[in-house]
């Protein structure tokens, strides 16, 4: 194998690349349009080095009451954004609250969620400096 075959397989793996953030790019700008679409939006990301990493967006009205949240979890960009289970209609104080009580070890798997609804939280009740 000669030094010019080994450039150009460097040089398409790299395009692969290239066209794979593309396309994670675009579906992140689409979920994020999708929930902002419901209401005040917040986003929160997890990175894993060996666990897939996260990245949620969560919606709620000026009540803070959720009406949407959508995670994108994995390792590939095959992995589309999908609907969070089991939180519309709560409250993002009482689920931030619900993370909160959770053992140390559970509360990092739910980092993302956590940033998200931090966000909200700020979103909706901004400190005046």
């Amino acid at each position: 194998m000669n030094l010019s075959n080994l450039f150009l397989g460097l040089i398409i793996l790299m395009m692969i690349q290239a066209i794979g953030t593309y396309i994670q790019v675009q579906q992140y700008k689409k979920a994020v349009r999708r929930v902002h679409k419901m209401g005040n939006v917040g986003i929160g990301s997890k990175k894993g080095r060996f666990r897939p990493g996260n990245i949620v967006v969560i919606a709620c009205n000026s009540e803070g009451i959720i009406t949407a949240g959508e995670i994108m979890e994995g390792y590939t960009v095959f992995n589309g954004f999908k609907e969070v289970a089991g939180i519309i209609g709560k409250s993002i104080y009482q689920l931030r609250a619900e993370y909160g009580q959770l053992p140390e070890k559970k509360q990092k798997a739910y980092k993302a969620h956590m940033q998200a609804l931090d966000a909200l939280n700020v979103r909706l009740n901004p400190v005046e400096v």
